[in-house]
């Protein structure tokens, strides 16, 4: 028998954060019952139900970790919440990640995500590479290694996005099977690749998933029979040249939340595909790790795997609509909002860190330790590196990291607000005197302005 074939399930978790930009806390939310929010409903539903997924062989019980076989993303802002209130779950995707690392050379299940699901595309360069590097960071502290490879939210790309992700040291992207010129011997199956991107110096290895399976799982009824989808993802696998690999992806909350029984029936499909001799589960480092990236990959302009019109969704009125009698011209004036303040918080940053700090943009880079890991030692160290000693400074330092962090993902008089008081409030100047603080000001001229 010649080379096996090779099956790759990528799993998206993610979630917005929910908390209050005032408490911290995650107020009440109704439509979440009998769960006080939606955090702890999809925790229920789909994050520890994958740490412990039940099926049924005969008088057997069955009980595994999908998360030791499924490659997986989990966004920054959805694993700190994990860590606190989700510690099952956390552990398990940790523990996954760390076994299936150990059986194929350090080759983990777990990549990296940017780190607050921003659209790259529509960002500049200088908040996409923090987007970027902090999404790296933070997967580092919480894996033990370096991120082979990175989720893009919504999947949405261009050159720029490929080349910065590259510069950082990523691998590979994972992206749908329509969003650019797929070219070589792979490129008329469907095979996953991976394919070559490349820009001058720079190289990025590209997947592609296969949009059928993927939208069967997601939107149909993939997920009725675990044992039924095996059998056909191993039928679709066995057509395609041998050592190749079949890839599906779709957001990790399809096993679970999305389909009630999705945990369970992964856990079955998984079982039957471990079980074959003629396909082999893996994940994207494993397999580029043995197969290196081949063919060519090109893309012309901005695209997603949610948006036929590219990145419009998330700025203009494209025609993304379940109702066709209504209207998302909305979406332009937000748009402007949020980057009116998205711009003044930057600007003020700008004027004052210099005062505060020796570099600025090395600091604002490296400040995402400050958030995720609460070790005084590593806070101690991180203020001392960039010459921090003022008591006051370090606060000013861990307010604006926090918003930095945190505030794009809020409203935009909530962000902007919180984001400008943090910047003005206990900076002093390099010769000791305080900045004034004129933040409410601030504030109003950015809420009349919204």
């Amino acid at each position: 028998m010649g080379e096996p074939r090779y099956v790759i399930i990528h799993g998206h978790f993610y979630q917005p954060p929910r908390e209050s930009p005032w408490t911290g806390l995650i107020n009440p939310e109704h439509g979440a019952a009998p769960f006080p929010n939606w955090n702890e409903r999809i925790l229920s539903e789909c994050y520890t139900a994958n740490a412990h997924a039940h099926t049924m062989q005969g008088p057997v019980v069955h009980v595994r970790n999908n998360y030791e076989s499924l490659s997986f993303d989990v966004g920054p802002t959805l694993a700190g919440w994990l860590q606190t209130h989700g510690k099952a779950a956390y552990r398990a995707m940790t523990r996954g990640d760390a076994l299936n690392a150990n059986a194929h050379g350090g080759h983990g299940n777990a990549i990296a995500q940017s780190y607050s699901h921003s659209i790259l595309p529509l960002l500049p360069p200088r908040d996409r590479e923090l987007q970027i590097a902090w999404g790296i960071d933070d997967f580092f502290f919480r894996f033990g290694r370096k991120p082979a490879g990175m989720w893009i939210p919504e999947c949405a790309a261009d050159d720029d996005t490929l080349a910065s992700i590259a510069a950082a040291g990523i691998g590979f992207v994972i992206l749908a099977s329509d969003q650019g010129k797929f070219s070589g011997p792979r490129a008329e199956s469907r095979n996953a690749g991976p394919f070559q991107w490349r820009r001058g110096d720079l190289n990025l290895a590209v997947f592609r998933f296969d949009r059928e399976l993927s939208t069967t799982v997601s939107f149909g009824n993939g997920l009725a029979d675990g044992a039924r989808l095996a059998d056909w993802i191993a039928d679709t696998a066995l057509k395609l040249e041998p050592g190749a690999a079949l890839m599906l992806a779709t957001d990790g909350e399809t096993f679970g939340h999305h389909n009630k029984h999705g945990a369970a029936e992964l856990a079955r499909a998984l079982m039957a595909l471990e079980r074959r001799d003629d396909v082999i589960v893996s994940n994207c480092a494993d397999y580029l790790a043995t197969h290196p990236a081949a063919g060519s990959f090109e893309i012309a302009s901005a695209s997603s795997w949610s948006c036929p019109h590219g990145v419009e969704r998330w700025r203009s009125n494209c025609g993304c609509r379940h109702d066709p009698n209504t209207s998302q011209e909305w979406r332009g004036p937000l748009r402007a909002a949020m980057d009116f303040v998205k711009n003044h918080a930057e600007a003020t940053y700008d004027r004052f860190a210099p005062a505060i700090v020796k570099e600025p943009g090395a600091i604002l880079r490296g400040a995402i330790r400050l958030l995720i890991d609460p070790n005084p030692a590593v806070h101690e160290e991180f203020f001392k590196r960039f010459g921090v000693t003022d008591e006051g400074n370090r606060e000013t330092c861990c307010g604006c990291s926090r918003w930095f962090a945190r505030g794009r993902r809020r409203s935009p008089v909530a962000r902007g607000s919180s984001m400008i008081s943090e910047a003005w409030r206990g900076a002093s100047y390099s010769d000791g005197r305080r900045v004034r603080s004129n933040s409410r000001l601030s504030i109003r001229r950015a809420s009349k302005t919204n």
